[in-house]
């Protein structure tokens, strides 16, 4: 119980930092900012754009943006580019480019100040580990949670260092819906201001894909507690 009270810390923690970096940075890039997720799921506690979500694994923030908010409704004579100019599809490339992987940056800043000798070889092996465990949930994944048990019970600064590695990897997979995906569409789409269909339908895919990546390993998870 306290191992597993260590990971969801751990995670927390990490997903928070992640979520803080964008936003701050976003903002203060001028962007203007819908909602800031902290975790998943259904929302405990609102306070202005900020959720408080049940599940504390994850978290998001959600900027202006024009492909999916239209001009405010019974405007007279709105000035649309006006209007505009603080939505993140509106932003230079660059911005749109770098602003998802700044909390990237921040995890792997975490990994390297907490593990300097190791960190790139754990983020490196980190990809592979994801998709390979969600491909065989009873075996290897196993494998890799008994792995990171084991670094949990020598401390929960161990722990946190091995954890940033890995989601810095995890958010670096090249989905839609995962900061690396966002920073490679951002670097590619010549039109960041239109929702083409093929697009459309790649983000869709890509959540699809990655729910299935996270059902997998919630099994490893499950099957891994019923084991011990």
């Amino acid at each position: 119980m306290l191992i597993a009270l260590q990971f969801i810390a751990a995670i927390a923690l990490l997903a928070a930092l992640h979520v803080t970096v964008v936003a701050l940075l976003g903002r203060w890039l001028g962007i203007a900012i819908r909602e800031v997720s902290f975790g998943m799921g259904p929302a405990l506690l609102s306070a202005g754009v900020f959720r408080l979500r049940a599940l504390p694994l994850g978290g998001s923030v959600v900027f202006k943006d024009t492909q999916t908010e239209a001009p405010p409704s019974g405007a007279i004579d709105i000035d649309v580019d006006k209007w505009a100019v603080d939505a993140f599809d509106h932003q230079p490339r660059a911005v749109r480019v770098l602003l998802p992987l700044c909390g990237v940056a921040a995890l792997a800043a975490v990994a390297f100040a907490l593990h300097p000798g190791s960190a790139g070889a754990s983020v490196a092996h980190g990809f592979a580990q994801w998709v390979s465990g969600a491909l065989a949930p009873s075996s290897t994944a196993l494998q890799l949670i008994e792995g990171a048990t084991r670094v949990a019970s020598l401390g929960f600064t161990p722990l946190l260092g091995t954890l940033a590695a890995k989601l810095t990897a995890l958010n670096l997979l090249p989905l839609p819906s995962m900061a690396g995906g966002q920073a490679l569409l951002a670097l590619l789409d010549p039109s960041p201001r239109e929702m083409p269909r093929w697009k459309a339908s790649l983000l869709q895919g890509s959540v699809w894909l990655l729910l299935a990546l996270a059902l997998s390993w919630a099994a490893a998870v499950g099957i891994f507690a019923l084991g011990r």
